[in-house]
């Protein structure tokens, strides 16, 4: 089996270098010794985001947590990031997208149906005031139901 090279400019490989396990240690006590680099580097890294960021640990029954499980499914995130829209969308009074394409697609029908009838006006296919009324429902529409979808 042919052994990856140490990359010589890493902090794996100084603190390797420092401990001087490369030099006398077997291949087991470098394994330790690098088990024991990524320990304390991960706990590091776990120190300074608890200095950025808040963590909460909740739990769940069974049921809720399929529950959750299929619902981030279908609104295609993760758990944790479900889990924190759905609590911002709750505090904002609003609500979270199953499918952001979707709403966008719908946004996209609702411009063409109002390009479409605004053409037919035009044209005279349609009379004035019903398409002026028309425009005026779809323009609403789009207004007041958009900006909700796409919070």
């Amino acid at each position: 089996m042919k052994r990856r090279r140490l990359n010589t400019k890493s902090n794996l490989y100084s603190y390797l270098k420092s401990t001087g396990v490369l030099e006398n240690g077997t291949h087991a006590e470098i394994q330790k010794v690098k088990n024991d680099y990524w320990r304390e580097y991960k706990r590091n890294w776990r120190k300074n985001k608890r200095k950025i960021g808040k963590e909460i640990t909740i739990s769940f029954t069974k049921e809720e947590f399929k529950e959750i499980s299929s619902e981030s499914k279908r609104h295609k995130l993760s758990r944790a990031s479900l889990i924190k829209q759905a609590c911002f969308a709750y505090f904002n009074k609003s609500f979270i997208v199953p499918d952001l394409k979707e709403v966008k697609k719908i946004s996209q029908i609702l411009a063409m149906s109002y390009n479409y009838i605004q053409e037919m006006t035009e044209e005279n296919k349609i009379d004035f005031k019903s398409g002026k009324s028309i425009l005026e429902a779809i323009y609403k529409l789009e207004r007041e139901i958009l900006p909700v979808l796409l919070l």
